[in-house]
């Protein structure tokens, strides 16, 4: 009887120790992903776009920006942050004074500006930058979750990124030394970034 009851005190041990092991591994081995906001990158698939730690190298200019949006055009220029702790944009007029600031700092987005409005979801910004100037094997797995597809070509000169849905593209962004192409074949829409003062 003393041994049988020594047996189950030993079973119970090692069934503690072995629920305490997986439980120790599960909790210390996979951290728990970061909450950021999310787009919608088709009508059906949306993404949480990036922590700031994926960015590719620091960025701190100023850009023109040049944009359309159907039949709408406009120009002005920008003034862009963007390291390993977020990305920050002001829009300027033409004596360098703001006309609105984006900031995406500590996961979050904030956006506050007279010449857009409101409801303008200023993570699609934040997203659109992202693919130009983040790892593309980062954006490549998080598009990964949806079924799309991240590519990148490059000639050492121009580098090509697009997503596609299946055989559709969706978004491309063409990129040279102090100039970016953003183009949503999707949404119709596309602006351009090119450093001032280059040719």
């Amino acid at each position: 009887m003393i041994r049988f009851s020594r047996f189950c005190a030993g079973i119970v041990s090692l069934v503690v120790l072995t629920s305490a092991f997986f439980v120790s591994c599960a909790s210390g081995g996979v951290e728990a992903e970061v909450k950021t906001p999310a787009v919608f990158v088709t009508n059906l698939k949306k993404v949480n776009i990036l922590t700031a730690d994926n960015i590719i190298k620091p960025m701190d200019e100023v850009q023109l920006f040049e944009g359309s949006f159907g039949d709408r055009s406009f120009s002005l220029p920008l003034y862009i942050q963007a390291d390993e702790k977020g990305i920050s944009i002001s829009m300027l007029n033409d004596f360098g004074t703001s006309l609105g600031d984006l900031t995406y700092s500590d996961n979050v987005v904030e956006f506050s500006s007279s010449l857009f409005p409101e409801n303008l979801k200023a993570e699609y910004i934040v997203w659109d930058i992202q693919l130009a100037i983040y790892k593309a094997e980062a954006l490549s797995q998080r598009l990964a979750r949806q079924k799309l597809v991240f590519t990148v070509e490059s000639d050492g000169e121009t580098e090509v990124r697009r997503i596609l849905d299946g055989s559709k593209i969706i978004e491309e962004i063409t990129l040279r030394k102090n100039y970016m192409e953003i183009k949503n074949i999707l949404r119709g829409y596309e602006y351009h970034l090119i450093g001032v003062g280059d040719e």
